[in-house]
Formats: structure tokens, sequence, C-alpha cells
């Protein structure tokens, strides 16, 4: 199982996503810093040394993905890091839907169904990476992350996370291609009993 994290930073007028993911198959750490989508920054570490000894188990993976994605976090809200000078928005961006907007979530599951399309001809659009997270303002929320087939449809699947912080609770679902991206954001509403 592939772990993820995602985080947003603020720097002046500029937004930045933080992802971080490992690559159970290469054994890397993988970072990467995105401005309107497009990949500014980028570090990769090894857990080779993990793997050799045998300590590839969960708790110590994820320990390790999400201090690297602490560190990368921190060091861009310091301003250390060399980033790419970040490129205007593209015309052509992507669009995302939400096949299921009404049945996404059941017995703490969260089930989706995404089709993915160019925003200008409305086509669907086939390899494209599609993230989603739940997220609610606290600590860094999980990614889960999965490709669009030739349909240009995707599906994840994934349990409903315990949240620090619900009333600022939100769905993200994204996708990127190149240099083209798109997100939908669903913001949650507690169930009135």
């Amino acid at each position: 199982m592939n772990l993820g994290f995602n985080s947003k930073a603020q720097l002046g007028q500029d937004s930045y996503d933080v992802q971080t993911e490992d690559h159970s198959a290469s054994h890397l750490i993988d970072t990467l810093v995105l401005n309107r989508g497009r990949v500014v920054y980028r570090h990769s570490t090894s857990y080779e040394d993990l793997a050799a000894a045998g300590l590839t188990d969960q708790a110590i993976l994820r320990a390790r993905v999400e201090k690297q994605h602490r560190d990368i976090l921190e060091a861009l809200r310091e301003g250390v890091l060399s980033l790419e000078k970040p490129a205007p928005p593209k015309d052509g961006e992507i669009a995302v839907k939400l096949l299921n907007a009404r049945s996404w979530l059941d017995a703490g599951k969260v089930w989706l169904d995404i089709a993915v399309l160019s925003k200008d001809a409305g086509q669907p659009l086939a390899d494209v990476e599609v993230q989603a997270f739940i997220e609610d303002g606290a600590a860094a929320p999980e990614s889960h992350f999965g490709r669009t087939d030739a349909e240009g449809r995707a599906s994840l699947q994934f349990p409903f996370p315990d949240l620090a912080e619900p009333a600022l609770a939100a769905l993200v679902i994204r996708a990127r291609a190149a240099e083209a991206s798109g997100e939908l954001r669903y913001q949650l509403k507690a169930k009135k009993t």
C-alpha cells in the first residue's frame, strides 16, 4: 500500500501544494511542491536501508514519509527551497467530476467514481493521475492515488478518516497530466440529527 500526505501552503500571493508519497516498488519517498499544478520542487529519498534490513512495516515507513513531508513543508514556509519559477496558468485545464456525488460515503468508507475530461473539448483523458483526500485543517491528510482508464474514469476507495476539525472538513479530488491540472472540492457538513 502506498502512503501519501498532502498539504497546502500560502506564501504571499502564491499557493503551493506539497505532496509526499511512498513508491514502494522503487523504495523511494517522493515529495513534490506544486504551484498551479506545476512541479516547482522535487525531493526523493531512498529507503533501501530499511528494505535491506527488513524494516519496511507500515508504522516505520509512515513515520519516515510523514517526517519528509513535514520537513519539506517547513522548508517551503521558511523560504529555503530553490523553487522553479511558477508558470502562468495554461489553457486546456482539466475538468474533474465526481460521478457519485450523492453516494460517495457509505458505512465509513469513501467510494469515489471520478471522470476526468479536457475542460475545453470535454473529451475523456486517459492515464491521468488522480488524487483524493479528506482535509480538516489540522494534520496533513493521507492521500490516495489512482490513474484514469481509457474512458477517463478512475475509482478510489479508502476509509473515512477521524477528523480533528470536522467543521473544516473537505473532500478534495485532484487530477494532473503534464502541465494541466484540475481540482474539485466539496466542503463537508455534519449530518443533522
